[in-house]
């Protein structure tokens, strides 16, 4: 998927980054980078785009992005508003693939750590006591010598590689799909959508917002992201619709016109279609798994 190639500020002295940010939002371009990202979602709640995966995040999430993955993490507009009071706070690590040499991931004793970083070539979210101990681990890089960073980045990796919690995120890998030349077409309908996604956008409409006409921006869309922008958009109200069912005690009826559905029963049936379970039972699975 086409996005920007995003710069990550070197270091000097050291082989990876390791940093902690606090700042009004999340950088909220669609971006890639040759650096592998680990971030941990301190505290901010938004929507986030692996990929070809829409959903959203929250606190406390925890991420593994490969080499050259295109994403974005966009804050929910309530951050944007200057008197909102509210911050996004992130533990991060960027490394590069070869960090540890050309033939030091091929050794047998390795290979966990080797097929890790080719799965997170889709994204990987890390979960339950897998995500303790991580979380705990990239605090103490954070503060490490240099002596000790190396090391235990090496340790962190290797605990998530044994993990038994990992979930894939993305269903294709579109980090081979990289194209500098239209780095700004996709951030245009991302962040229209988002800001629009609760009324009706129609295939006119989106296409005007990158110069196209309806038909070269369908097969344009659907070229870049492997589904149609119906599709998309689906997505991505569904996603907004999990968050409100987990984060409100709204009514399934409130969140399904909150979320841009207009028909209850087609709300049923695109959110069961998507998120694999009826938006009750997602409420239920939710609230039993946060007791």
């Amino acid at each position: 998927m086409i996005a920007q190639l995003y710069k990550v500020a070197a270091m000097p002295g050291y082989s990876f980054n390791a940093g902690h940010d606090i700042v009004p939002y999340f950088y909220n371009q669609w971006h890639y980078h040759p650096e592998i990202e680990l971030i941990h979602i301190v505290r901010g709640t938004g929507s986030r785009f692996i990929g070809d995966s829409v959903d959203s995040f929250k606190d406390d999430d925890l991420i593994l992005i490969g080499a050259n993955l295109p994403h974005l993490f966009r804050n929910d507009e309530v951050y944007y508003k200057g008197d909102s009071g509210l911050l996004a706070e992130s533990f991060t690590i960027h490394f590069l693939p070869d960090i540890f040499g050309q033939t030091f991931l091929s050794l047998p004793e390795n290979k966990p750590i080797s097929v890790l970083l080719d799965k997170a070539a889709y994204g990987i979210s890390i979960h339950g006591e897998t995500k303790a101990r991580v979380k705990t681990m990239m605090q103490t890089i954070n503060f490490a010598p240099k002596s000790e960073r190396i090391i235990l980045l090496m340790q962190l990796l290797n605990v998530i590689a044994y993990a038994d919690d990992n979930m894939p995120i993305a269903h294709f890998n579109s980090s081979h799909t990289v194209n500098r030349s239209d780095e700004s077409r996709l951030n245009k309908v991302y962040q229209y959508t988002l800001n629009n996604f609760a009324r009706e956008i129609t295939l006119a409409e989106i296409a005007a917002i990158v110069y196209m006409v309806p038909h070269s921006f369908c097969r344009y869309f659907k070229s870049r992201t492997n589904k149609r922008y119906s599709q998309f958009i689906l997505e991505v109200r569904v996603s907004m619709a999990c968050k409100l069912l987990s984060e409100t005690d709204q009514s399934i009826a409130v969140v399904c016109y909150e979320s841009g559905f207009k028909n209850f029963s087609n709300f049923n049936r695109h959110f069961k279609a998507i998120a694999g379970k009826s938006p009750l039972e997602y409420r239920k699975s939710y609230r039993e798994m946060n007791k």
